[in-house]
């Protein structure tokens, strides 16, 4: 009788874990696949982690996007959000700056955030800055397993936005690693609100 009752209850466990991988991992996905940008006035790249002085493969990817964004004309201007952390020499925003500078981009036509250390923060200090600049609508670009999340924030925040997910790295184990903390963290904002 225990163990029916053991087996059960592992069973039940299981099926609650699959419903809720379901229910929060298939729209992000989903949404990191099919948002499309829109042609709007400012780009806002979400910061990601530094290697020494230049940008991490996923926030290079990031960066990447913006740029082609840019040179289609999808927008005159980009945001670059992040602050420096403790484990890096330089800060987000003032690396992308750079990044953007060398591949092209006008040093006039980007804006730097510097202050921000989550996504929450990314995109509340880059309103501001669209505020200060008289920007209505922005796409927010990150990658595909992060473009979910940053909408969802934006929207709350009262930004008028949509997305450009950049590619995720090639590298499966890491890909794989991103969709799982993207899933809680959404998890978290549906339930907790944070």
């Amino acid at each position: 009788m225990k163990l029916l009752l053991s087996q059960k209850l592992r069973r039940y466990l299981l099926l609650l874990v699959v419903i809720t991988v379901a229910v929060v991992e298939i729209p992000i996905v989903t949404v990191g696949y099919l948002t499309k940008p829109v042609p709007s006035d400012t780009i806002i790249v979400l910061g990601a982690k530094l290697i020494g002085d230049q940008p991490s493969t996923m926030l290079r990817l990031r960066l990447d996007e913006a740029v082609q964004l840019y040179n289609q004309g999808f927008a005159p201007s980009i945001i670059v959000s992040g602050a420096q952390g403790l484990d890096e020499i330089a800060s987000e925003a003032d690396v992308m700056r750079t990044y953007l500078i060398a591949k092209g981009i006008p040093p006039e036509k980007i804006y730097v955030e510097n202050k921000s250390f989550n996504t929450y923060q990314n995109l509340l200090y880059s309103k501001n800055i669209m505020r200060d600049q008289g920007f209505r609508q922005a796409i927010i670009v990150s990658n595909s397993s992060h473009i979910r999340r940053s909408l969802v924030l934006a929207q709350q925040l009262g930004i008028e936005a949509s997305g450009s997910p950049a590619p995720m790295a090639d590298n499966a184990y890491l890909t794989a690693k991103q969709y799982a903390r993207e899933g809680a963290a959404m998890l978290s904002l549906l339930v907790f609100n944070r």
